[in-house]
C-alpha cells in the first residue's frame, strides 16, 4: 500500500516537472506559424467577427499590412488589418457579442464604455484585436503574432499579387 502511494506520488511530480518543461519549450502558436498562417489567422478572427454583428457593407483598408517584429530574438513579420462598417444601433449588445466569440477563442477581453464603446483583446490566434463604435461607424483592427520572417520577402511577395 505505502509502495504505491510512493509510486502515484513519483508519477505526480514527474508529470508536473514534464509539464512545466513543456511549458518553457518553443511550442507556442508563434514558434509553429508562418507569416502567411498568422496573416490569414488575423484577416479570418476579423471577418469572422464581422459576420456575427447585425451590420453590412464591411469594407477592408486594402490588403493587410506587414511589418516587422522581433520573434523571441529572431527577424520576424507581423500583419496588420483593418476592417470598417456603418454602426449597428446596439453598441453594448454588439460590443458584448465581440467579447463572447473572442472569449471562445482564448483572447483576453477588456471592454470600455466611455468616452466611446470598444472592445480590447489581446492573446489567443492573435497579437492584439479591437472592436470600435466611433467615430461613426464600426472599426475592427488587430495585429497578427509576430512569426519568424522576412519582411522584406513578404512586401515583395504582396506586391507581386
Amino acid at each position: 500500500m505505502v509502495r504505491i502511494t510512493e509510486r502515484r506520488a513519483g508519477v505526480v511530480i514527474a508529470a508536473a516537472i514534464l509539464a512545466a518543461l513543456t511549458g518553457c519549450t518553443p511550442t507556442s502558436k508563434e514558434a509553429t506559424m508562418t507569416p502567411h498562417e498568422a496573416r490569414d489567422t488575423l484577416v479570418k478572427t476579423i471577418t469572422d467577427t464581422a459576420a456575427r454583428l447585425p451590420v453590412s457593407g464591411w469594407t477592408d483598408s486594402g490588403a493587410p499590412s506587414v511589418t516587422d517584429c522581433d520573434a523571441n530574438g529572431a527577424a520576424g513579420a507581423k500583419y496588420g488589418y483593418f476592417y470598417r462598417a456603418s454602426p449597428g444601433t446596439d453598441f453594448a449588445g454588439d460590443a458584448k457579442t465581440v467579447a463572447d466569440y473572442w472569449t471562445s477563442l482564448g483572447i483576453s477581453v477588456r471592454t470600455v464604455t466611455a468616452p466611446d464603446t470598444a472592445v480590447y483583446g489581446t492573446g489567443g490566434p492573435v497579437q492584439t484585436i479591437s472592436f470600435q463604435t466611433a467615430p461613426g461607424d464600426y472599426a475592427i483592427s488587430g495585429t497578427s503574432l509576430c512569426v519568424p520572417g522576412d519582411v522584406d520577402t513578404l512586401i515583395d511577395e504582396q506586391a507581386g499579387d
